[in-house]
């Protein structure tokens, strides 16, 4: 009887899964990415020694004074297999026609799942006030959604500046929960800051919002997930990214010396995602199919973020 040992890899369905972006999920552009060989290792670091003033004024016979200019430091990683199994059977692919394609709608559906998850694990470490010291946390007046009351840009301006004193460099990325985007879109003081004095028809566009926020790039996740529990009935979608606010400084690529989050950590080679499928018996000509995905989310500068929890009521 085939066995999973006998799957093959399908390019052509692995493309399906690689090609596959659930709406709204950020997980896999936020954070810099960064291939290695070895599925556990360490990544390379140094620390601030390199941004001391020193006074390296030489008098007389005296000597240069000598310094510690390098500091390094290593953060450990480990790229974890995450994997969903899935099967077709015979009735499937004989009853399922265009526009409906049975082997594609079922790796399309498991990578959406795994790709909920993916989205799940970063927002909740970066949603951990143990994780992301540098946090306010909003309530009542303060919260964006009181218009009258509540003062985003100078949350912000407390933002960028407590990223600069954390990480010694300015933020270049803010993201959010489509909800707190839409509250943002239409705030007044916002609104105000860039010469609109009325109203914005349709309200800030992300590039707007960057630009009022004073960074190079808004974010805004829109992935929903059911928090209801299967076979519950009810329906329960909840934001996955919660009613909260980030600002952070994220480098586009890896690099020597840089200043960054964390990074998306994959195995050199190969691709984010990989689909299997084999010929299974129970029932007769059904086929599984096993769609695998391999990284890692590691924060190495926590002090290159600021958290605003509960931006919104």
């Amino acid at each position: 009887m085939p066995s999973q040992n006998r799957a093959i890899v399908d390019k052509l369905l692995t493309n399906v899964s690689n090609m596959k972006s659930t709406q709204g999920h950020i997980s896999e552009m936020l954070l810099t990415p960064l291939d290695v060989k070895q599925r556990t290792g360490k990544v390379a670091g140094y620390g601030q020694n390199h941004l001391r003033i020193v006074n390296s004024i030489k008098r007389g016979r005296g000597k240069y004074r000598e310094v510690e200019a390098v500091v390094r430091s290593q953060t450990s990683y480990e790229i974890e297999g995450h994997g969903l199994e899935g099967m077709i059977t015979q009735e499937d692919y004989d009853n399922v026609e265009a526009p409906y394609d049975a082997e594609q709608d079922e790796v399309e559906s498991i990578t959406s799942i795994l790709l909920q998850e993916k989205e799940y694990i970063l927002s909740q470490a970066l949603a951990d006030t143990a994780v992301l010291t540098q946090n306010t946390t909003l309530a009542g007046a303060q919260q964006f959604s009181d218009y009258n009351n509540s003062d985003p840009l100078a949350i912000a301006l407390a933002a960028r500046a407590a990223v600069r004193a954390g990480c010694g460099q300015v933020a270049n990325v803010a993201w959010c929960d489509y909800a707190v985007a839409d509250t943002l879109r239409f705030h007044p003081q916002i609104l105000d800051s860039l010469g609109f004095k009325q109203a914005r028809p349709g309200g800030l566009s992300d590039e707007e919002l960057a630009k009022a926020f004073k960074v190079k790039k808004f974010m805004v996740a829109e992935a929903m997930y059911q928090s209801a529990n299967e076979g519950q009935g009810n329906s329960a979608l909840t934001a996955l990214w919660g009613k909260h606010l980030w600002f952070g400084c994220i480098a586009d690529g890896a690099a020597k010396r840089q200043t960054t989050l964390g990074y998306r950590l994959g195995l050199t080679g190969k691709a984010p995602r990989s689909v299997s499928k084999w010929a299974i018996n129970n029932p007769r000509g059904a086929t599984a199919v096993l769609v695998e995905d391999e990284y890692d989310f590691l924060l190495t500068d926590v002090g290159a973020a600021y958290f605003v929890k509960n931006a919104i009521a």
